[in-house]
C-alpha cells in the first residue's frame, strides 16, 4: 500500500493538567480532549487518520502560524500516514 503522508495543524488547550485538542481543518473544526499532551497528539492522529482514510479530495492545511492562538494555547502539527487507516481493497 503506497503511502499518503498529510500534516495538519491542531490548537492544544491546556485545560487543568488535560488537554482539549482543536483539528481546525477536520470538519469544519474537530474537538477532542486528551488526559497529556502526548495521549492528546495521539488521539489527533487517529481521528484525522479515521476521518480522511476514505476522502479523495483533501481539505487544505491552514498555514502554521495563522491560528488564533490564546495566551497558554500550542499549536503542534501532526503527520499522519492515511494508508494505515485505509482498508484494503481485497480485504472489502
Amino acid at each position: 500500500m503506497q503511502a499518503q503522508m498529510v500534516t495538519y495543524p491542531v490548537i492544544l488547550h491546556p485545560d487543568n493538567g488535560e488537554y482539549n485538542v482543536e483539528i481546525p481543518d477536520i470538519n469544519h473544526g474537530t474537538w477532542i480532549r486528551g488526559t497529556s499532551a502526548a495521549q492528546a497528539l495521539i488521539v489527533a492522529r487517529d481521528i484525522i487518520g479515521k476521518t480522511l482514510a476514505r476522502v479523495t479530495d483533501l481539505p487544505a492545511a491552514t498555514p502554521s502560524g495563522e491560528l488564533e492562538l490564546a495566551e497558554y494555547d500550542v499549536e503542534h502539527l501532526v503527520t499522519v500516514n492515511l494508508a494505515d487507516f485505509r482498508i484494503p481493497e481485497t480485504s472489502r
